[in-house]
């Protein structure tokens, strides 16, 4: 009989991983509830979001902000048309392209689905101790950042462009590329596995 062989270490324990598996529970439970609550993905609520916050957007810019490619872009579009959510405007420089804006009908989407995802935001943050917030928070604004430098080196080291999506509007300190304290950021990331592992 075989020496038991030893068990490799387990990928539950580092924090990035955790970090996945959170972020797929809550992408799981958004799409269940925008289907139920407005016919609608996740992936066409963004991009009413989207359309919301930069129009007229051209389709070239919403499908690089949402890092989809332009045929499924394109296809995702014309049903959210057909649904009289949005439209699209002709570019007066190039008659090959389009812009696209809410329609009516669409901004009063855009309305709900905005007060739905404060609301889901809000309910979210309830499983954390008030006192947690401020420390969660500040954590996952120093580790996007950093996860966005990370992004920078990974790329020019495998020889690819870095797609790094910019903030809208005025810039958010919490999307910025900023280099952070060795110490610093360990200390966070000890807080944030901390703080997931009493969830």
């Amino acid at each position: 009989m075989p020496a038991p062989k030893k068990k490799p270490p387990s990928f539950k324990t580092l924090p990035a991983f955790q970090l996945e598996m959170l972020a797929a529970l809550v992408a799981s439970r958004n799409e269940l509830r925008h289907q139920r609550r407005f016919g609608l993905r996740s992936v066409e609520c963004h991009i009413l979001g989207i359309v919301g916050a930069q129009a007229p957007i051209s389709l070239r810019k919403l499908c690089s902000e949402l890092g989809l490619d332009k045929s499924n872009g394109s296809r995702l579009v014309v049903k959210l048309e057909e649904r009289g959510l949005l439209e699209r405007y002709p570019d007066p420089v190039d008659k090959r392209s389009f812009y696209l804006l809410l329609t009516g009908t669409g901004t009063e989407m855009h309305a709900r689905i905005h007060a739905d995802a404060v609301e889901r935001n809000a309910e979210w943050l309830e499983g954390l101790a008030a006192s947690k917030r401020g420390v969660f928070l500040e954590c996952i604004a120093q580790l996007t950042a950093h996860s966005r430098a990370m992004l920078v080196r990974e790329a020019a080291a495998s020889g690819q462009p870095a797609v790094v999506h910019e903030s809208h509007g005025k810039t958010d300190p919490a999307q910025e590329l900023v280099l952070v304290e060795r110490a610093r950021l360990e200390q966070l990331h000890a807080q944030l596995g901390a703080l997931l592992k009493r969830g």
